[in-house]
This record gives C-alpha cells, sequence and structure tokens, in this order.
C-alpha cells in the first residue's frame, strides 16, 4: 500500500498531540517494511523550518542546531521518500476550488500524482472537497482503525 503523509502527521508525532499514538503506529508500520509511505518535497521544506525554530527555541544553536537538523531529517527521509510536483499538477493544485488552503491542494496533488492509495491527514476538513474516488483521505486514527 502506497500511502502519502501530509506535514501535519510529522507535526503530530514531534509535539506528541493528540494522534501521537496512531502516527507512531503508522510511522512503525513504515518502518517495518509494511506500508510505502511518500512525503512532499515541501514537507521536507516545511519540517525543516519547524525543527530548526524548535531547537532555536530551547536554546541549541549552530552548528549543533544544524547537525541535529540533519539528524531528524535524515531519519524521516530513512523511512519514506520525497516526491516533487509536476508544474502540471502544481497548476492544478492553485485552481482547485475544491481547496481553501493551497498548500493543501499541492499536497493532495501531488499524492494524487504519485497514485497513492490513501493520503493521512490531521486536518480532514482541509480535504473535505476532495475527489476520494482515487485515493482515500483518512485521519491517523480511521487509518489505524482499517489497515492497521
Amino acid at each position: 500500500m502506497k500511502v502519502f503523509l501530509d506535514t501535519n502527521i510529522f507535526i503530530e508525532y514531534i509535539e506528541q498531540r493528540r494522534e501521537y499514538q496512531a502516527v507512531s503506529q503508522i510511522l512503525s508500520a513504515i518502518e517495518d517494511g509494511n506500508l510505502r509511505a511518500f512525503v512532499s518535497v515541501g514537507c521536507v521544506y516545511t519540517l525543516s523550518y519547524i525543527i530548526r525554530m524548535e531547537l532555536k527555541r530551547q536554546g541549541i544553536h549552530r552548528p549543533e542546531q544544524t547537525k541535529r537538523l540533519r539528524d531528524t531529517l535524515n531519519t524521516i527521509l530513512s523511512i519514506v521518500t520525497a516526491l516533487g510536483i509536476s508544474h502540471k499538477h502544481l497548476v492544478t493544485g492553485i485552481n482547485d476550488t475544491a481547496f481553501d488552503d493551497i498548500e493543501d491542494s499541492f499536497q493532495y496533488q501531488c499524492a494524487i500524482q504519485a497514485k497513492c492509495d490513501t493520503l493521512v491527514t490531521i486536518n480532514l476538513r482541509d480535504y473535505r472537497g476532495a475527489d476520494t474516488s482515487t485515493i482515500e483521505i483518512l485521519s491517523p486514527t480511521e487509518f489505524v482503525a482499517k489497515h492497521l
């Protein structure tokens, strides 16, 4: 099964929010080789910024900050594959009126382009207008209940 992880899945895990346990189970299934997981390159850019800001907030500065950031990103990319998105899909994402949040539209287009089976996100409402005839959109808890 090909699973696309929205950026907020990693934020949920890093900050140990409400769906942390379900996200943990999904990441374990990926690490065990039971799922093939994908993220957008944009996700990696966003995580890079968020993680750096968190390290800075913790009083960790360069060069230690850079080392920890690299270690964290390398760990993430050791279990998921980062995908680019074509110009055509970017334009489609920009103009898809089913989405109020264009960044979510880009995530959706990236998952569609990669022919993923499921897109896992914390914010289901951001995808409520998406065409789910080719990809299912589930929360981490829903994904665990249905597929794990």
